[in-house]
């Protein structure tokens, strides 16, 4: 009897035995070592880790990883305590969850320091329930149901930073858009978390969590359209400057030329003009009969004549003529044929096509006294029948064209000396534009000036063209006139 009482409470015992040590928890030595093993679905865990988080939910940390507890209470609890948590384990894809748990405080302990990564890394999962620390630019921002959300990115990943109104401290400060920020806080992948967006999510503990490293780039939208305009301006004010400069200069200029011109009138030309009286005082006392001093003396008085004549050409060139900006350049060139050709009979055909527009000041005078200096060559020169100028007025440049059916020259064995031609060339040269003579022994002389107006880029690119088939066409009558030259 005795013997079958002991067997009964041997049995008794051993399904008592079995049922507590079904439900006593497993001890477990690091969070690491859960995910290692598979639990079963009734049975618990039993972990010591350090609290990072505090709210609903929790989350806890040990050296080897991190968890989320939800389901208890953690009301007297701080952020770095040292806590023994046992629940039921949950290993999912965005990482550990400790549900129905109980929490028993060890120790109060100082809280850790979170771990710095970058947001590409941070997505990759590694450090799901982790205390990390990231850094981003600041994007948008928004409130909801007690909730702030934050937008960040860094290169081409995006992240959401959240702070609920019950865990932090204080709210956060006003932050400046395109603000780079450095974010402390658990790494979440859970959906809730992330609203369904995919990457991951920062959680915060409180307002602290967020440091501001440095403001919006100076090269925001707003500020380059402030840097725009301001060197806009600037180009504008010193362009009307140098275009002041210019004016001023111009005037000055001219001033000293009329000054000069008046100096030669008052001194050289009137010499000139007095020794031109005195020879042809002594002409008329010589006797005829003395053919040799008679020579000599009209010699003389054509060599003062012709001086003074080209004294008073050059006080005409050098006085400047009172001129508007392109509208009387026309009436000013006809108002010179006329006062050249006045008394002969040579045919004079002015033509001006176009619409007349303002030219500057350099330009007017250029066009003019080229058109003054290739008249008086035509007639000094070339003894002319008709005389041809033609001014047009172009969308992007002013030509001028004077031409005369007299002796004319050959360009390739004349040398262009003194001020004539070469002073013409100079002059047009100086303002970047064209000019060009074409001459044959008998056959006349056309000179050609072309002024481009400045602000239109478009004028540049033709005279370009033009200039390169120009050199190209002279050189193919080259080649087809060469055969003919060598043969005579």
């Amino acid at each position: 009897m005795k013997q079958t009482i002991r067997y009964g409470a041997a049995i008794l015992m051993g399904f008592v035995t079995a049922a507590v040590s079904a439900q006593a928890p497993a001890a477990y030595t690091s969070i690491a070592a859960i995910h290692s093993q598979p639990q079963l679905p009734a049975s618990k865990v039993m972990v010591q880790a350090t609290l990072t988080l505090n709210g609903n939910p929790s989350y806890i940390q040990d050296s080897t990883g991190g968890a989320e507890v939800d389901g208890v209470s953690t009301k007297g609890l701080r952020i770095g305590d040292q806590l023994l948590v046992t629940g039921h384990a949950d290993d999912t894809e965005e990482g550990l969850v400790l549900s129905d748990s109980k929490v028993d405080l060890l120790w109060h302990g100082s809280p850790i320091p979170p771990l710095s990564v970058t947001p590409n890394e941070a997505a990759l999962g590694k450090f799901v329930g982790l205390l990390i620390e990231v850094t981003g630019r600041f994007v948008d921002s928004k409130n909801s149901g007690g909730e702030t959300w934050l937008k960040l990115e860094s290169g081409r990943q995006v992240f959401l930073v959240k702070l609920n109104s019950g865990t932090g401290g204080s709210s956060l400060p006003e932050i400046q858009s395109r603000s780079i920020l450095r974010i402390r806080g658990v790494c979440s992948l859970q959906p809730r978390d992330t609203l369904n967006r995919g990457g991951f999510a920062i959680l915060l503990r409180s307002a602290q969590d967020v440091t501001v490293i440095s403001g919006p780039p100076w090269w925001s939208p707003e500020h380059l359209l402030e840097i725009g305009s301001l060197f806009a301006l600037l180009v504008i004010a010193g362009h009307l400057t140098l275009v002041q400069m210019l004016k001023a200069r111009y005037k000055a200029i001219m001033g000293e030329r009329a000054r000069l011109g008046g100096e030669l009138h008052d001194t050289l030309a009137q010499s000139f003009a007095g020794l031109s009286f005195q020879i042809q005082a002594a002409r008329k006392v010589v006797p005829n009969t003395n053919t040799r001093l008679v020579r000599h003396l009209d010699m003389a008085l054509d060599m003062v004549r012709h001086s003074h004549s080209e004294a008073h050409r050059s006080i005409m060139m050098l006085r400047p003529q009172q001129l508007a900006e392109g509208e009387d350049l026309p009436s000013a060139i006809r108002e010179a044929l006329q006062r050249s050709t006045a008394g002969s009979k040579l045919q004079v055909h002015f033509v001006t096509s176009g619409p007349v527009g303002s030219l500057p000041l350099s330009a007017t005078d250029t066009l003019y006294r080229i058109a003054q200096e290739a008249i008086a060559n035509a007639l000094r020169h070339g003894d002319p029948s008709v005389l041809d100028v033609e001014l047009e007025y172009k969308p992007s440049s002013v030509c001028l064209t004077v031409t005369d059916d007299g002796n004319g020259f050959d360009p390739r064995t004349t040398q262009i000396r003194g001020y004539g031609l070469a002073g013409m060339n100079e002059r047009i040269r100086a303002l970047h534009g064209e000019f060009s003579v074409v001459s044959e022994a008998g056959r006349g002389t056309r000179i050609h000036a072309q002024v481009h107006l400045r602000g239109k880029p478009g004028s540049r690119v033709i005279a370009a063209l033009r200039t390169c088939t120009s050199v190209y066409w002279e050189r193919l009558q080259n080649l087809v006139h060469s055969p003919r030259s060598g043969a005579q």
